[in-house]
């Protein structure tokens, strides 16, 4: 069908039918805020103590707004010492605070130096005024309360001088709004259908008289000062079914909800309601300290990550953070066995989280004997064994006996099972006579488990383990995951994403090739000149520089190095000083005996951290940089498990970072336990791990066989289907091209991985999409009926179900088209600020795919605008645009090829394409 006229009324809607944005406010007075989650709000009122730098969370679309008490005083702030007596006038006993005299011109001059200036000087954008009634306390005559409103329409006036650019909203004080409504950019109010009384310390119902009183007040807030209303109520954090259908109620009076609990230490439902994308997970550290190195995060990460969520840890014998943890986290996830827990406070930690509505997922055990609280908390109830020989499996769901069988108890042990009617449902029950019954694995009410043995089964004489449970999908359910889009890292415009990136290691190593060349100009000739696909090269410092180990060889070393970095699809990254073997040995002091076994041995070098991140980038970027081009990423070396302590240096010094992990799933080694992580976080940093591993893995570290890397393919091919888990990743290393059968399986790597249709990316690009994932937040906007999407702009991909609705273009914001891959639905994004509304999708022109990243992308009457950025030729693909003509420069281009509805278009040189598609 030919695209026509109807396509242009079409087009035409879409600016149209846009959604409305409504101003989006959030409350969060606690400590330790969820910064990522909270950037969806286009206002955030903090309590200002509990914010160090507000500047640095203000940008164009979220800001930051100081909580301040106008009307009262409470003993906890730094300033109430200065308070003069003759202001305080009253107590309002169930705060425990002091009401001021407003009439008192010294207390408006005090007011603005002592408490608005400091916020204002620290970068809050906004301040909330509350307390502006708190005079009605003490003020009993016409008269007094006259006073006070005067002094506090001054006040409200002095602070508008003062600072033009403040923005105030205030709670209530509406009988000072006739004179100051011009001052104010919203009006919010509390306790609309929910309340909280504060002395009896508890939630409650509002009174329909109250609730008509408080909306006579607001109608000329509405109808003559025409400012936004922001409804505040409360409803305890676990009760979130009520919070939203309030928040509903609250939105049909056209007001902006807010429901969450009264000291607002957990994140609400508002207009938008946070879908949290992190779980905690507690773990006991087995294998030392390193969380690299725990099982959990080795194995049970990946699917978490695959479903959208990313991992902050806890150890179990440390402290946990109290409750309300609701809104920050999605669930809480423990990879514990025995008794591992007994002793420290996580039995009765966990038991008030579940009391707050906390999901709980335990994979092992829960590390500690339930007692009844706990039990009936979860849904479960105790067995008791009978001593019978005889175990067999009562019932196993579809997901069991994924990689592995099921391991059947020789005997009938105590364990626990969830009861009929619990809202729990068994995964792998066993059974044995007719009174024994106990789940190896189940759902519960409050989340679900699986116990070992049948969490993993390790592989005898292998160093790997399977799963027996399909953790996808038991995770899915146990975490009572909403169907919400997932930001995904592996994917842009429809194309599965391609990096390439080299370890330095071996530079000065002789290749097997005729003359005996470096190794390093032998990869130039052999693979970089040949593939002239984005790279990321990096160099030892102390291999190639005549500090170095080869300081007669340096000249022609650095000189190749040179031309390598010259080579315009190239980006510089450095792989360290001394490439340290064992990095958190190396931080701690720990020196061998004999030089060279924890790093290489430089003569005269004291190993240093400053030297061996951001010293060696200096040594690149003024040695071996060319013009215009700057190294600004570390590879990590050895081991590859950097402590917080480097990781730090490395974010001090502006870097990112990348290495470490083990993706080395092949088909006789086929477990996704074998699949690592995005990587892990250390305190406030995070290391990102290589996509896939390089050949040292896949030739038994270098002894053969040197074919062996091309068995990445096979990885590359399992990270695809039936989940597409990770990009494509040719990771190798300087000496990779020294033998001719390693050579041979790069190149047949590199073929392969160029058939596929992939979108070419450099290694700080994927780092970037990955540092996004972490920090990007979804939200589902009720008053839309869609889903807002903030991020920082470097993920552009979102993942829905394969068989849920498509987008529906018209109604979207910031969504470009869709196209359907491994088990899913990837939607394409061209910007970071999303509406996405499902469903009803009007068949328009659209991006199917491309492999260059989206720059611009726009919709007018009979047309699309669209700018692309590619590294390699541009090739784009258009949905339903058989109708259309696409015109560059003034000309029209010709489609390469055109099936059906889809039109295909090939530009013969990398860089920016601009052009517009037209439709007639």
């Amino acid at each position: 069908m030919r695209t026509t006229f109807t396509l242009a009324m079409v087009l035409l809607s879409l600016v149209l039918g846009m959604p409305a944005h409504a101003l989006n406010v959030a409350f969060y007075y606690g400590q330790n805020l969820p910064w990522d989650e909270l950037r969806a709000f286009d206002v955030v009122v903090v309590e200002p103590e509990h914010v160090a730098t507000p500047a640095a969370y203000n940008d164009a679309r979220s800001q930051l707004y100081a909580y301040v008490s106008v009307g009262e005083v409470h003993p906890s702030r730094a300033y109430f010492g200065r308070v003069d007596p003759r202001w305080q006038i009253g107590r309002n006993d169930a705060w425990g605070s002091i009401v001021i005299d407003q009439s008192q011109a010294d207390w408006h001059a005090f007011f603005l130096a002592e408490v608005v200036r400091p916020l204002i000087e620290r970068g809050f954008r906004g301040l909330f005024l509350d307390t502006l009634d708190s005079y009605h306390l003490v003020a009993k005559t016409d008269q007094a309360r006259a006073q006070q409103e005067a002094g506090l329409v001054a006040l409200v006036r002095a602070i508008r001088a003062a600072y033009p650019d403040v923005a105030l909203i205030f709670n209530r004080g509406f009988e000072i709004l006739p004179r100051v409504h011009d001052a104010v950019r919203a009006v919010a109010f509390e306790s609309l259908y929910r309340s909280w009384n504060q002395a009896a310390q508890e939630y409650g119902e509002v009174p329909a008289d109250d609730r008509t009183w408080v909306l006579k007040q607001l109608e000329p807030v509405v109808q003559r000062y025409k400012l936004p209303v922001i409804a505040i109520d409360y409803v305890p954090p676990r009760e979130r079914e009520l919070a939203r259908t309030t928040a509903a109620r609250i939105r049909e009076h056209g007001f902006i909800p807010y429901v969450a609990d009264p000291k607002f230490e957990s994140l609400g439902v508002g207009n938008l309601e946070v879908l949290p994308r992190k779980v905690l997970f507690v773990y006991a550290a087995r294998q030392g300290n390193e969380l690299n190195l725990q099982t959990g995060h080795q194995v049970l990460e990946t699917p978490l990550n695959y479903l959208g969520y990313t991992a902050e840890y806890a150890r179990v014998d440390e402290p946990l953070p109290p409750p309300p943890l609701n809104g920050r986290y999605a669930a809480i996830v423990s990879w514990l066995s025995g008794e591992e827990a007994r002793g420290t406070e996580f039995p009765q930690w966990i038991k008030t989280q579940l009391e707050h509505g906390m999901r709980y997922v335990a994979l092992e055990g829960f590390g500690f004997t339930p007692d009844p609280q706990f039990l009936e908390l979860m849904g479960l109830e105790a067995v008791n064994g009978s001593g019978k020989a005889e175990v067999r499996i009562a019932h196993r769901e579809p997901i069991v006996g994924f990689e592995h069988e099921p391991l059947i108890p020789a005997g009938a042990y105590g364990g626990y099972r969830v009861p009929a009617d619990s809202g729990g449902a068994p995964i792998l029950r066993f059974a044995a006579g007719e009174d024994y019954a106990a789940d190896a694995a189940a759902w519960t009410r409050a989340g679900g488990f699986v116990f070992a043995p049948n969490a993993l089964v390790e592989v005898p004489g292998a160093s790997y383990s399977r799963w027996v449970v399909q953790p996808v999908e038991f995770l899915r359910r146990a975490l009572a995951m909403p169907e919400m889009p997932v930001p995904d890292v592996t994917t842009e415009n429809g194309r599965r994403l391609m990096l390439v990136h080299i370890d330095g290691d071996g530079f000065p190593s002789r290749a097997e090739l005729p003359g005996t060349p470096l190794a390093g100009e032998a990869l130039r000739r052999e693979v970089l000149e040949k593939y002239r696909v984005p790279t990321t090269m990096s160099v030892i410092q102390g291999e190639i520089s005549p500090r170095g180990l080869f300081k007669s060889l340096a000249p022609v070393m650095e000189a190749e190095a040179r031309k390598i970095f010259a080579l315009p699809y190239v980006e510089l990254a450095s792989h360290s000083l001394s490439h340290p073997f064992f990095w958190k040995r190396l931080v701690d002091g720990e020196r061998p005996e004999k030089p060279g076994t924890m790093n290489l041995a430089l003569p005269g070098y004291e190993f240093d951290l400053r030297a061996e991140i951001p010293g060696s980038i200096e040594y690149i970027n003024q040695t071996l940089a060319p013009a215009g081009k700057r190294a600004q990423l570390m590879l990590w070396t050895g081991d590859c498990i950097p402590p917080e302590a480097a990781l730090k240096v490395a974010y001090d010094s502006g870097l990112l970072n990348m290495n470490g992990g083990d993706t080395v799933i092949t088909r006789s080694r086929n477990s996704w336990t074998l699949i690592a992580p995005l990587g892990v976080r250390k305190g406030q940093y995070f290391q990102v791990y290589a996509p896939n591993q390089n050949e040292n893995v896949y030739t038994n570290e270098w002894t053969g066989p040197f074919y062996g890397f091309e068995r990445v393919i096979e990885t590359f091919e399992l990270t695809e289907s039936p989940y597409r888990f990770k990009p494509i990743n040719i990771y190798y290393h300087t000496y990779a091209v020294t033998k001719q059968a390693s050579l041979r399986a790069l190149h047949k790597i590199y073929q392969w991985a160029l058939s596929q249709q992939v979108m070419n990316v450099y290694s700080t690009e994927y780092v970037r999409k990955v540092l996004d994932f972490n920090r990007a937040v979804v939200a589902r906007d009720w008053s839309n009926d869609g889903w807002r999407i903030r991020a920082a702009g470097d993920l552009r991909t979102l993942r829905l179900p394969a068989q849920g609705p498509r987008p529906d273009l018209v109604r979207s914001r910031n969504v470009a088209g869709a196209v359907d891959g491994p088990s899913a639905r990837y939607v394409h994004l061209s910007g970071d600020d999303v509406f996405l509304k499902l469903g009803a999708a009007q068949e328009l022109p659209a991006l199917h795919s491309a492999n260059g990243r989206l720059i611009e992308w726009s919709r007018a009457q009979r047309s699309i605008r669209a700018a692309f950025s590619a590294h390699v030729p541009l090739e784009v693909e258009f949905d339903a645009a058989a109708g259309c003509t696409l015109h560059q420069n003034g000309r029209v281009v010709s489609p390469a090829r055109v099936e059906g509805q889809r039109t295909r278009y090939v530009f013969a040189q990398p860089g920016r394409h601009d052009f517009e598609l037209v439709c007639t």
